[in-house]
């Protein structure tokens, strides 16, 4: 087969322009979303998307698989709906996409931060934010997913992410929460500065309280591993990749740490280094947590 060479015109290169300047903003090389009054403050780039392969891949490792919820059986049907709430590089859902043929595959986050030319033919992505209502009808998939997203929504606003994510959620279907991670030096720092926007990075801790409050959940299990960065471990070489995750998250954020420490970018890479030096010769670890309910079934069809 020849290869096929698309070229694009001015006026394709000149909306792809628009769409970058509207869709993303730029500091210090970095590129973020643009979306008004959200919280969530991580990088929306390539560099970020290589860490958060790599997170995924760390975490498929320590957990030995992509969820807890007992749904096989349901990810076994045709035409089965599974969403992926906050999705990012879209890692996840590549990897269940690929693993369930059968399963229809949706990611949702507030920008697109996922490839678009290669990807499963059962995944589609959804632009969208939880928190102005999810575009989906009521009781629509079989299975929710959510990842990581204690930086995404203030305190107050957990109860109503819930509450939307159970109402798209249907009757019998389950609803998972993986959080984390949680550790000491730097991320007590990056705690406090996301405590002044009013986000709750222990949130990981409240998830079981927050389902069990919800009322329209049942057979809610929290499941905890650690993570380790040192010896304990067992694998020198996830031992790396756990280390370079943590580092590289610290690195995401380095705008607002070095303003928060009041510190150069020369002294932040150094605190960073010695961080990394440290997260071995301790061997420090942070739990993960996941917390995994299914949705009341009042009818008598299972």
């Amino acid at each position: 087969m020849g290869r096929i060479i698309s070229k694009l015109s001015k006026k394709d290169e000149s909306i792809i322009l628009q769409r970058s300047q509207t869709e993303f903003r730029y500091v210090d090389g970095r590129r973020f979303h643009n979306v008004k009054d959200v919280v969530y403050s991580l990088p929306n780039d390539e560099e970020e998307s290589d860490r958060l392969h790599l997170q995924h891949f760390l975490l498929r490792y320590v957990w030995q698989n992509n969820f807890s919820a007992p749904i096989e059986h349901i990810l076994s049907k045709p035409g089965s709906k599974v969403l992926d709430v906050g999705c990012g590089a879209a890692s996840w859902s590549f990897d269940m996409a690929t693993a369930y043929p059968l399963t229809n595959i949706i990611g949702l986050d507030i920008s697109p931060h996922q490839p678009t030319q290669i990807k499963p033919k059962n995944f589609t992505f959804v632009k969208a934010n939880v928190l102005e209502g999810l575009p989906f009808e009521d009781d629509t998939f079989d299975f929710i997913f959510q990842r990581f997203l204690v930086f995404g929504y203030s305190k107050e606003k957990w109860p109503y992410v819930i509450n939307e994510l159970v109402r798209v959620l249907k009757p019998g279907g389950f609803l998972e929460f993986d959080t984390g991670p949680s550790n000491q030096r730097l991320w007590f720092t990056i705690v406090k500065m996301f405590e002044e926007r009013g986000v709750d990075l222990n949130t990981c801790q409240k998830l079981e309280e927050y389902t069990q409050n919800q009322g329209q959940l049942e057979n809610i299990i929290k499941e905890v591993k650690q993570c380790y960065h040192g010896v304990r471990s067992n694998d020198i070489k996830i031992s790396k990749v756990a280390i370079s995750n943590t580092t590289s998250l610290y690195s995401s954020l380095k705008l607002p740490l070095t303003k928060a420490l009041n510190i150069s970018d020369d002294e932040f890479d150094e605190l960073v280094k010695a961080s990394k030096d440290e997260l071995f010769e301790f061997d420090t670890y942070y739990n993960l947590v996941r917390v995994y309910a299914r949705k009341i079934n009042n009818s008598n069809n299972e």
